[in-house]
């Protein structure tokens, strides 16, 4: 086992060549007399051993290096040498096809409604950064699916033919091991051939790729060990079960690739794809480096973005976390407010497209009606209703109920308009309390609406709108551009994510009316 210090000043124990398991791997730290405490760790609770099959993968980095990859239009090393690293993009749906994979061999005979009733479970355990939205690395992360990135490789470093793929080493930091993959040109096979071949069917290794994808079968998955696995053979059921202790510290394994780019070469892509592929991280606890210029907050990040690509219309994403994903997969809303106020309007901009129809002969919608669209990353939907007055019937109202009851929205917005003035807002108050009933204004975010191209002042609106309204809502307040013409994706962004963390800090907690009208 050799040792060294990485560029970014850690100290490195690897072994070349191979991907040694973390058996093999701590009889090498005992032969060689290193120091881990972590990699010794005892009484770690039971955890899943899952095959995740990865078909993406990452690029994390810093401000410098966004800028630099954005002027050479792709990847390079950055520091003179002839290496691009990648990491494994493990997601959601991996996980899903993971679990599924771990149940049906754990237990082949388990029945359809066995699999009805098992509930999520493998998610809990991936709380290493390998799966965090998180970045140890930089503020900003490129995500590629892992064929776009081997065909651009094979294309313009491989003259067309397959790249090759090595096992390259094993790297063991303080708590973290790694698993490097060697892409390279097969023009570079003498260069490289002391390496293995990395298999495509072993069954016992780390790492293998086979039809498209990276098939991992990570050693140690969860950075803190916060569940633990139980398994009932009886139901043919397995779950997460949190632990009630302190959480006991283990190492966490991931596999990282190696693309073979020398002589200053840049690994180049389109600047749109870049662009299309470019999400925003928040800082892990963990950093490789104590050094604040590697990190961003979210609005530096957004300026510079778009300094870097001017006239994209969509605004940076922030990487979601798998509690997220999984507690906030969809998101419902209905919109309600006076007649008039541009609820359908407002319900066109955020699903991005003519879902409603504004402005009809009679101003308004007449009966309540929903639509979906994928916005962000969520699958949202957006209930349109008729306007709430002092002259609105009872039909209007139960169907406002009804449609509140069965759509079970995670939110109300409350639709008001640029320069509206109190007693306009004191009365659709006193309208929504009369249809909703008290309860809703925990629901509730305020949506204030306008037309014109420049966006108004937000703190100045705010102010100008009623305290008694700002106050039932908990001073939760936006501002949305509903002209088609004008359309702002980084309002809807915002207002989508706002609520995103709504549901998810209500845990997917939804409002209904209790007593209809």
């Amino acid at each position: 086992m050799q040792t060294q210090r990485n560029r970014r000043g850690h100290l490195e124990h690897f072994l070349y060549y191979k991907h040694s398991r973390l058996n093999h791997l701590k009889q090498e730290v005992q032969r060689y007399g290193l120091e881990n405490q972590y990699v010794f760790t005892e009484d770690i609770p039971p955890f899943p051993r899952p095959e995740f099959h990865v078909s993406r993968v990452k690029h994390d980095t810093e401000r410098r290096g966004l800028c630099c990859i954005r002027v050479d239009e792709g990847f390079r090393d950055p520091h003179s040498r002839v290496l691009v690293w990648w990491s494994l993009a493990v997601g959601p749906e991996e996980i899903q096809e993971a679990e599924t994979r771990l149940l049906e061999e754990t237990y082949p005979n388990r029945t359809e409604e066995q699999a009805a009733r098992q509930h999520s479970f493998l998610w809990r355990f991936a709380s290493s950064p390998a799966f965090s939205e998180k970045s140890r690395l930089g503020s900003y992360r490129f995500t590629f699916p892992l064929q776009e990135v081997l065909t651009t490789y094979s294309e313009q470093f491989c003259s067309g033919a397959p790249p090759i793929m090595r096992v390259f080493k094993t790297s063991l930091f303080k708590q973290e091991v790694q698993y490097s993959v060697l892409v390279h040109s097969p023009a570079n096979q003498l260069l490289f051939s002391r390496f293995p071949l990395l298999p495509d069917d072993d069954p016992d290794a780390v790492c293998t790729y086979r039809d498209g994808r990276f098939i991992w079968r990570p050693e140690a998955m969860c950075g803190t060990h916060s569940y633990e696995l139980i398994c009932r053979p009886d139901g043919n059921q397995m779950d997460a079960q949190e632990l009630p202790a302190r959480p006991p510290f283990y190492v966490w394994d991931h596999v990282a690739i190696a693309l073979h780019v020398a002589n200053g070469q840049v690994l180049t892509f389109n600047a749109d794809r870049l662009r299309q592929n470019l999400s925003f991280c928040w800082p892990d606890e963990v950093t490789a480096r104590n050094d604040e210029e590697d990190f961003d907050d979210f609005e530096d990040a957004t300026n510079l973005v778009k300094c870097l690509w001017p006239g994209w219309r969509l605004p940076l994403e922030e990487e979601r976390s798998l509690l997220q994903r999984y507690t906030v997969s969809d998101i419902r809303l209905v919109l309600v407010g006076r007649p008039g106020v541009g609820k359908s309007s407002t319900g066109n901009a955020i699903l991005g497209r003519l879902a409603f129809s504004p402005g009809g002969p009679s101003s308004g919608t007449s009966s309540c009606c929903w639509q979906s669209e994928w916005v962000f990353g969520h699958q949202v939907t957006v209930a349109d209703t008729p306007g709430l007055s002092e002259t609105s019937s009872d039909a209007v109202k139960r169907d406002i109920s009804t449609c509140v009851n069965m759509l079970r929205p995670h939110a109300v917005l409350l639709v008001v308009r640029v320069g509206s003035s109190t007693v306009e807002d004191l009365a659709a108050v006193r309208q929504v309390e009369e249809v909703f009933g008290m309860d809703v204004w925990r629901y509730t975010r305020i949506l204030c609406t306008y037309a014109n191209p420049a966006a108004p002042d937000i703190e100045t609106q705010r102010r100008a709108t009623g305290p008694e309204l700002l106050f039932r809502v908990g001073y939760r307040y936006h501002v949305l551009n509903n002209n088609p013409d004008h359309w702002d994706g980084q309002q809807v962004y915002d207002l989508v994510q706002a609520v995103a963390r709504m549901v998810m800090a209500k845990e997917g907690e939804v409002y209904s009316i209790r007593n209809t009208i």
